[in-house]
């Protein structure tokens, strides 16, 4: 067992010195510290068409999906048969065909949602867990996270590839979410990043690896010798103009806030790929901007539930236990009934 651990900060990036080999717990707890595993907001899809909306769901606690017509008003829920009781859905997702993909901890799924039917592509490796997906309608790819500090984001095209995709000193991105036209937003630490994959070819091999900066810095860090209540980003949503987020608390529970912000407006180089900037008289009043747009919609430890039809004209999200609907800029209350 390791006899000391000592934290320091070092180029923005904790590191973990011990006197021995950490032990497979001391791992697990840095693995939740770091993770997404705080997020506990439900993850949400909207079909291609942008006519559906799918909800990670549950009947008398085993795994569901909930299906809404936005069409009919009608909301029914799905019974996943072929997964254990105590298993659950962690993510879901729909490409621009209409194909649906989901994540358990130990597997990666595809999906028919409206009759239920799962196609396990793979299991997760030994001592992985699966997190989140997410679709790119730009490279028209996938992406997976896990909770592997070495590897945590993967993608693919097809289901049989499997291409880890490189994210340099900062470990455990969590929520990610596209926009139409490739950007990428994830939380990291609690904060709000922007960035975009950035891809390659070495030795004719696809590489892939994200670039990106911290665009909005919503965690409120803390410690003292109770629980802290520290809150940072735990669901994403992203449409033409701004940004849907839900903030909870980061271990624990209870504690949440509904909250959207600015988009940001991203700059290109000469060459056509993201600038980010790096002088603190440069990022200073990037952070300064986006801290002002933000805006409370609602407190709310249960929200989320947050996504975005495929032309970012419909956001769809849950707050104080009802569904609301964002079209053009008007939200409007959802009244369902059960099909």
């Amino acid at each position: 067992m390791a006899k000391q651990l000592v934290f320091r900060q070092h180029g923005g990036q904790f590191c973990v010195m011990a006197c021995k080999k950490l032990t497979t717990f001391a791992a697990a707890i840095l693995a939740l510290l770091f993770s997404e595993s705080y997020c506990v907001a439900g993850d949400a899809i909207f079909s291609s068409d942008g006519g559906r909306v799918y909800l990670i769901s549950d009947i008398e606690s085993k795994p569901a999906i909930e299906e809404i017509d936005l069409n009919k008003k009608t909301t029914r829920k799905i019974l996943l048969t072929q997964l254990e009781a105590s298993d659950s859905l962690r993510g879901i997702t729909c490409t621009n065909k209409n194909r649906f993909f989901c994540t358990t901890a130990k597997a990666l799924w595809s999906l028919e949602p409206q009759s239920g039917r799962l196609t396990k592509i793979r299991d997760a490796p030994n001592e992985v867990s699966f997190w989140r997906i997410a679709y790119d309608p730009k490279t028209q790819r996938v992406f997976v996270t896990t909770d592997d500090r070495e590897q945590p984001v993967f993608t693919f095209k097809d289901p049989g590839e499997w291409i880890p995709v490189r994210m340099r000193r900062h470990p455990y991105p969590s929520c990610l979410a596209f926009a139409a036209t490739g950007e990428l937003f994830f939380a990291a630490y609690g904060d709000l990043w922007c960035g975009e994959i950035q891809a390659d070819k070495v030795d004719d091999q696809d590489y892939f690896s994200i670039a990106a900066y911290r665009y909005a810095p919503l965690a409120t860090l803390e410690t003292q010798n109770t629980t802290p209540a520290e809150i940072g980003v735990a669901d994403i949503g992203v449409n033409r103009d701004t940004v849907h987020l839900q903030l909870s608390r980061m271990g624990g529970s209870g504690d949440g806030w509904f909250a959207r912000l600015q988009r940001p407006k991203v700059k290109r180089d000469t060459e056509g790929e993201m600038e980010l900037s790096y002088e603190p008289k440069e990022r200073l009043p990037i952070y300064l901007t986006s801290l002002r747009s933000l805006e409370i919609l609602g407190e709310d430890s249960h929200a989320g539930y947050i996504c975005v039809s495929s032309d970012e004209t419909r956001v769809h999200y849950v707050l104080h236990d009802k569904h609301w609907l964002v079209t053009n800029g008007k939200t409007e209350e959802l009244h369902l009934h059960k099909q």
